[in-house]
């Protein structure tokens, strides 16, 4: 059986152990889980030097430990992983050593609220600050809430700017623009208690914390290989990760639509991933980012197909749904996503057709019979019996536990901490100006974007219609390309036929949004600024787009003969019917508040998310080693770098 080797996300799950604070010398085993899959705050070097009264060991035979990464469990407790060294590891707390273990992992328990704690680890008693990995983390402000609501914004909370004293404003036509240096952190400030940001914030990074806890670091482990493999795809050149690397926008795939089976270079990820095949992708809609899906609790996919509803989970297939409840039950934070689990290896233009092994795609029943007699025989058991052993206690292998597995993976993918949230807990040089310009801009009645991007989560999580262009293959019956949302297929194009709730879509997190694009449902738009500037307008917005063949222009489309034609053949029709079947939206906001938002917006990206050689999101890569049956997705940008 072949030897695996484990990755750094290996470390992180490994995470909740329960060794104590003091001189602890024995390294516990790991007896619950959890994920360190969020980044860490700041890597500083140390100021001070470290090191203790005892001799100072040979430095010339230290090793520095690698990916030092850190993460808030709980009020009271911090976790903290690296690379192996092979050796003893000493852990100090802001200078004092706490620690020495011979594991790849550790965690200081009780700590003090809301504190922030430097820690620094080497292997051996150092003095110097160059022979040290050193790393900051802050604990949860209270060690009272229980993780168990997610940020997400569930009230309309705007007004008119002139409607809060501390911004001084005294005309409706007054803009942020009009806001003094002087009364901006004011303004800002009585903005975001009126939103209730600091509270939903909080909720935000209890519902992380919660995640992180409840996952079991062997099930991540396995699930983070099943993820990146290409054995679950039908014909084996197509893994999850295709559309979905962590090292691309967020686990997004920077495409406006994606490239699932058939690639012609099925390693490359990314810009310049083609179809060998179709001229224009066959993949409907575009690839939502895998970052942060864990803190969703209502539900998944652009139409909001897989529901859960106070623990009630629905699906449009009921062995999904009960295969799902019997196995997580529905309250789990896995249960949304090994829900969706089910879903993309079954779909004929991302990961297979199950028509091509003879099973009827119209049939609930054959597609889970496909999953299992198609797909788990794949996995060959042999190679993969030590993972599913690990994860499960023993090596059966079926497409439950796939499931379950590459869920718990998925969760981890946790990146919350950015620079406008450094402000909400009051540092107020976290951003500039123009940023909080933006912020009273996008919070403001006058944009109405907190009608939908509310709370910390920045979505209420319901479906909306946005009223995007049409382009692409769609998802109706007869390929005509129109695209109607959450309400399904519909059998015919007369779109007049549709229910009021035609051309909604989830409201996305705008989370890490500046790096998740192209912006819309097809990925309609290639910038955020044009993203903003077609809610001003949707009429003229749409008008535009078709007139300027705007789709034409998209990084996906730019050498694509006939490109128009093909993919928007009747996208204008069918955009104006979507349109004229729902509410308009006109909102007056001026060249320079578009561009306002776009700065804060920016301010949403979590730096480690940003940086794909950042130890956050190198912890969610497997090492290149082909995987445990030599099936692995080792992914290439389009220069042939590895990602």
């Amino acid at each position: 059986m072949k030897q695996l080797k484990y990755s750094l996300l290996s470390y992180l799950v490994l995470l909740l152990a329960a060794c104590g604070s003091g001189d602890d010398t024995s390294g516990s085993e790991p007896n619950s889980s959890d994920i360190g899959g969020s980044h860490s705050d700041t890597i500083q070097p140390s100021p001070d030097p470290i090191g203790d009264d005892e001799t100072d060991p040979d430095l010339t035979s230290l090793t520095v430990p690698k990916q030092l990464i850190a993460n808030a469990f709980s009020g009271t407790s911090i976790g903290l992983s690296w690379l192996s060294t092979g050796g003893n590891v000493t852990i100090y707390r802001d200078n004092k050593k706490i620690a020495e273990t011979r594991e790849h992992f550790y965690v200081d328990d009780n700590l003090t609220v809301d504190t922030r704690y430097r820690y620094s680890v080497s292997t051996g008693n150092v003095k110097n600050q160059h022979e040290t990995a050193n790393v900051v983390a802050k604990t949860l402000v209270n060690e009272t809430n229980d993780g168990m609501i997610n940020g997400a914004g569930t009230d309309i909370l705007n007004d008119l700017l002139m409607n809060f004293p501390a911004c001084n404003i005294s005309s409706e036509k007054q803009t942020a623009v009009d806001v003094a240096d002087s009364d901006l952190d004011a303004c800002l400030g009585e903005m975001l208690t009126f939103n209730n940001m600091a509270t939903q914030l909080e909720d935000l990074r209890a519902y992380a914390a919660r995640v992180r806890r409840e996952q079991s670091p062997n099930k991540v482990e396995l699930g983070m290989r099943l993820f990146h493999n290409k054995s679950l795809s039908a014909n084996g050149d197509t893994a999850c990760s295709s559309c979905h690397h962590p090292a691309v926008g967020c686990g997004s795939d920077k495409l406006s639509m994606p490239i699932g089976l058939n690639a012609a270079v099925p390693d490359l990820l990314g810009v310049g991933r083609t179809d060998e095949v179709n001229s224009i992708p066959i993949v409907p809609r575009n690839s939502p980012a895998i970052c942060n899906t864990s803190l969703w609790s209502q539900g998944l996919f652009w139409d909001n197909r897989v529901v859960l509803q106070d623990g009630e989970l629905n699906t449009e297939f009921q062995d999904v749904t009960h295969n799902t409840l019997d196995t997580v039950g529905g309250n789990n934070t896995l249960t949304l996503l090994m829900a969706q689990a089910h879903f993309p290896v079954t779909a004929a233009p991302e990961m297979g057709d199950i028509l091509d092994f003879g099973y009827d795609d119209t049939d609930q029943t054959q597609h889970t019979e496909y999953r299992e007699n198609e797909l788990v025989s794949q996995l060959d058991s042999e190679s993969w019996q030590a993972l599913f052993t690990a994860a499960f206690g023993d090596p059966s292998i079926h497409y439950s536990r796939v499931a379950e597995s590459i869920a718990a993976y998925e969760s981890v993918h946790l990146f919350i901490d950015n620079p406008f949230f450094d402000y909400v807990d009051g540092h107020y040089d976290a951003i500039d100006d123009d940023a909080k310009r933006g912020a009273i801009t996008f919070m403001s009645n006058r944009s109405g974007c907190t009608f939908c991007h509310s709370g910390a989560l920045f979505s209420n999580e319901e479906v909306s219609a946005g009223n995007y262009p049409q382009i692409g293959i769609g998802t109706d019956a007869d390929g005509s390309g129109a695209d109607i949302g959450a309400i399904g297929p519909l059998p015919s194009t007369d779109l007049s036929l549709a229910p009021n709730t035609v051309g909604f879509f989830r409201t996305p997190s705008l989370l890490n949004v500046a790096i998740t694009g192209p912006w819309g449902h097809n990925g309609q738009f290639g910038s955020l600024k044009r993203n903003i500037e077609h809610y001003r307008d949707n009429a003229a917005s749409i008008a535009q787009y078709f007139e300027s063949e705007a789709m034409c222009k998209l990084e996906q489309f730019k050498t694509l003969a006939h490109c128009a034609e093909l993919l928007a053949p009747k996208g204008l029709m069918h955009s104006m019917a979507i349109f004229n079947g729902n509410e308009s939206f006109l909102q007056d906001i001026n060249d320079a508040e578009v561009a306002l938002m776009v700065k804060f917006l920016k301010t949403l990206t979590d730096p480690d998310a940003a940086n794909t050689q950042s130890n956050a999101i190198q912890a969610l890569i497997p090492v290149r080693d082909g995987g445990p049956d030599g099936h692995q997705l080792d992914a290439i940008d389009i220069n042939g770098n590895a990602l």
